[in-house]
């Protein structure tokens, strides 16, 4: 999974984006009101379902537990879904359907999971095209937990093959035609012999990428250079031939050995020109095989947010706009390719676009370009020249060196800021934050927060007693929607203490016991301006406090509590607890 591979959760910030979208699909899931309430992760200062036994001579009975369509809404996906290719198994079947099949492909899912619900027409669609070569098989994970523990499933969905009961993880890609060519690849020999100028011109009409050779001899050095490649690349059929009549319906000539790539996408056909070697070879397949403009949706966001690529350039444009600027967007993806990831984000379409916008902070009518580096930093870069192909390519370079102003996203700043806690957003941090004539407290919050929620009236009461003291400034900034260099919270709320005369240091890390008495002794001790201690009303029952609060901080975890890319963390929960958390 992405997070273990880059060993950061920053990556899955622009998860958010789908993520959004995820938890509309949810919606009809929850029980409660109230927004969702995360585990606790910093510090701050189930009963099997019965299935049918498994019967040697057919699948029959496999299918017999019904899928739970009232988790959620298939009318987001239009048309039902026909399943009735696909295997469904559960803890009393399973070892024992995986045994009988010398080859089989399953996949661990949740009903409430977003990404799953996307997978199931794919899935569906591949289960009836390998209908008698391998079987398809899907396992609701939320009821038969002990099974995915078993096989150490970690997120939503999570896909395996199992060779002869051994299994690995599937690497390919989610659509049904990438399902099928992955599996008949991992079936048979990673390269095909194309037989026929008939089977050829079939090949021309294939929706995977093809990579096709045309080598002298069908046996030797060439031809274990290319198998080598087929081998280890995921996403892409490979076929070869030493027929020169074939080659040329590839527009191969006579020169051996060679190779292009077909894809149906605007860029149709890419001619290898490297040395016939293995690692040239496999370069050439990896940065050619992905379009040069990768359309944003809720399909391709997985494959985006898992590429190798960290620089990613997005254009958010509607397409009458979008077709003055193409010509010189492919063009400059051309040049950076297998160094920037060009995405494509339709305004027009708001279901996709509205997550991007409103994570980004970007206008929703108004074409923008967005420099985003998927690393630890999670940098971006708002670019502000025209659309010319050289403005373009110079974004890119100075892209790539990080030779560029930050972006950080900003909330509009507020007509009225008269209350006891003042509101901070992105912009007028430095004129609230930063100012030096003043001791300032800022929470950072977000709005589906239960700590934050919490924490609310005690922060309002404390702005109240502090309101009469000109050297002190209780403040709080939405962390979702505001950035600030000086700020990066690890978890909600953050409360941070910024002292009067020393906004160059490294602000404050505030871990106290949440009452406004505490809140108050703190700032006295701090404060660089000292303050006459005010005045506390007393409460009955006594001061206001957050019974079992202190301390805590709700984690910023995009990938266990949002859905996220690529996968959405497993619960320990059943599924009605799961209902009772949202």
């Amino acid at each position: 999974m992405v997070s273990s591979r880059r060993q950061s959760i920053t990556l899955l910030l622009l998860a958010f984006c789908v993520a959004v979208c995820f938890l509309q699909l949810r919606q009809c899931c929850a029980e409660k009101e109230e927004g969702l309430e995360f585990s606790d992760h910093r510090s701050f200062g189930e009963e099997e379902e019965e299935v049918e036994d498994f019967d040697d001579d057919s699948y029959k009975g496999y299918d017999s537990e019904e899928f739970d369509e009232s988790a959620f809404d298939f009318s987001t996906f239009g048309e039902a879904v026909d399943e009735k290719d696909v295997v469904v198994l559960g803890a009393a079947n399973f070892t024992a359907f995986v045994k009988a099949n010398k080859y089989v492909l399953v996949e661990f899912y949740a009903p409430w999971c977003g990404h799953c619900k996307s997978l199931l027409p794919e899935w569906a669609k591949a289960a009836t095209i390998l209908k008698g070569e391998v079987p398809l098989v899907k396992v609701d994970a939320t009821k038969h937990g002990d099974l995915a523990r078993e096989y150490g499933v970690e997120g939503y969905p999570s896909l395996f093959f199992f060779v002869e009961g051994a299994h690995r993880p599937y690497t390919g890609d989610r659509t049904s035609g990438d399902i099928v060519a992955w599996v008949r690849k991992k079936m048979g020999p990673p390269v095909e012999i194309i037989k026929s100028v008939s089977d050829a011109e079939k090949l021309l009409h294939v929706d995977s990428p093809l990579a096709i050779a045309y080598v002298e001899f069908l046996e030797g050095r060439h031809a274990e250079e290319f198998t080598a490649v087929a081998s280890e690349e995921d996403g892409v059929l490979f076929y070869m031939t030493n027929d020169d009549t074939i080659a040329l319906v590839f527009g191969l000539e006579k020169k051996t050995p060679s190779v292009v790539l077909l894809k149906q996408e605007d860029e149709k056909v890419s001619t290898f020109d490297g040395t016939f070697e293995r690692k040239a070879l496999s370069n050439f397949v990896s940065e050619n095989k992905i379009p040069l403009v990768v359309a944003f949706n809720l399909e391709t966001a997985e494959w985006i947010f898992q590429n190798e690529l960290i620089r990613q350039v997005l254009l958010l444009v509607d397409p009458v706009e979008y077709e003055k600027i193409r010509p010189a967007y492919y063009e400059v993806a051309k040049i950076f390719r297998g160094k920037i990831l060009f995405v494509l984000v339709d305004l027009a379409n708001k279901e996709v676009a509205s997550p991007v916008v409103d994570f980004f902070m970007l206008p929703a009518d108004k074409t923008s370009i967005l420099g985003f580096v998927a690393d630890e930093e999670a940098h971006k870069y708002l670019y502000e020249g025209d659309f010319s192909l050289d403005s373009l390519k110079n974004f890119g370079d100075k892209f790539l060196v990080d030779d560029l102003p930050l972006y950080f996203k900003s909330a509009p700043i507020p007509e009225k800021n008269d209350d006891a806690v003042k509101v901070v957003v992105g912009h007028n941090f430095d004129e609230i934050v930063l100012d030096d004539s003043k001791d300032v407290l800022l929470e950072v919050y977000a709005p589906w927060c239960g700590h934050c929620r919490a924490l609310e009236p005690v922060y309002n009461e404390l702005g109240k007693v502090m309101q009469n003291i000109s050297s002190i400034v209780i403040a709080k900034m939405d962390g979702t929607q505001n950035e600030h260099i000086r700020v990066k919270p690890e978890g909600f709320p953050t409360l941070l203490f910024f002292p009067a005369g020393k906004k160059s240091e490294n602000p404050l890390s505030w871990d106290a016991e949440r009452t406004v008495q505490s809140f108050v002794q703190l700032l006295m001790k701090h404060a660089t301006i000292p303050f006459t201690r005010p005045e506390i009303p007393e409460r009955d029952g006594g001061d206001t406090d957050l019974d079992g609060m202190e301390g805590d901080s709700e984690q910023f975890d995009y990938e266990k509590h949002l859905g996220s890319l690529p996968e959405t963390e497993i619960s320990t929960l059943s599924e009605a607890e799961l209902k009772d958390e949202l």
